[in-house]
């Protein structure tokens, strides 16, 4: 398979998702919230898994490259794939669910859902998720996803800085693909539809990754480009 492919597989896998949400949501509210909106869920365990692989694609991007990088660009790729990996763990709570197993006393009594989560935790009177997790993270991701796209092509300096962070540059389809969702995401009549938006933000990351408008060039082709 083809990175092509893979790219567009992810898409239309996530185009899929968002219409099965309205088609679901339409035909039973309980459906909804058994298969896209509940801990647990179909939904949920599938943006974890995704989260989860679009970290380890992260990581072996810059790894498989790295006789063409600087140490500093490889820990900076490792490490976003690393965040990843860990919002895929916060995502079902590191698995407490599925083991079964209690949560220590302090996140019982300092996690604002009493589960094993840390973007849950309440320090003093700040709510953690809403610190990290807040309007400043949805507007940086969307700047991300659908302005740098933009700027990308058009400015050198721009091209320059996603090359020394090693960061992966949505294609012009990923940007409409991400505006389109985004767009009609509140017109899903569900309280839990955010959690069908994360589904769909995971399967864009692994789109975004495997197939990015600026792969990392081998040190041999770039000596002959």
């Amino acid at each position: 398979m083809t990175k092509s492919t893979a790219d567009t597989l992810f898409l239309m896998t996530g185009f899929f998702v968002l219409i099965a949400a309205f088609i679901v949501s339409a035909l039973s509210r309980e459906a909804f919230f058994v298969y896209f909106g509940a801990e647990d869920s179909l939904v949920e365990n599938a943006t974890a898994v995704g989260l989860a692989i679009a970290g380890i694609v992260l990581m072996h991007r810059v790894l498989s490259k790295r006789a063409s990088l600087t140490r500093a660009a490889v820990v900076l790729g490792v490490l976003y794939g690393l965040i990843y990996i860990w919002v895929a763990g916060e995502e079902i709570s590191w698995g407490q669910r599925i083991l079964g197993f209690e949560s220590p006393e302090y996140f019982r009594e300092n996690n604002d859902q009493q589960e094993f989560t840390f973007h849950n935790l309440v320090i003093g009177d700040v709510k953690l998720d809403e610190l990290i997790f807040g309007p400043l993270l949805s507007y940086i991701i969307l700047s991300y996803l659908i302005i740098l796209p933009l700027l990308w092509p058009r400015y050198d300096w721009v091209q320059n800085i996603t090359r020394a962070m090693v960061i992966p540059v949505p294609r012009k389809r990923h940007a409409l693909f991400a505006l389109v969702v985004t767009v009609i995401i509140p017109l899903l009549g569900e309280s839990r539809r955010w959690e069908v938006y994360e589904c769909i933000f995971a399967l864009l990351s692994l789109a975004i990754f495997v197939n990015p408008v600026n792969p990392i060039q081998d040190v041999t082709k770039r000596k002959t480009a």
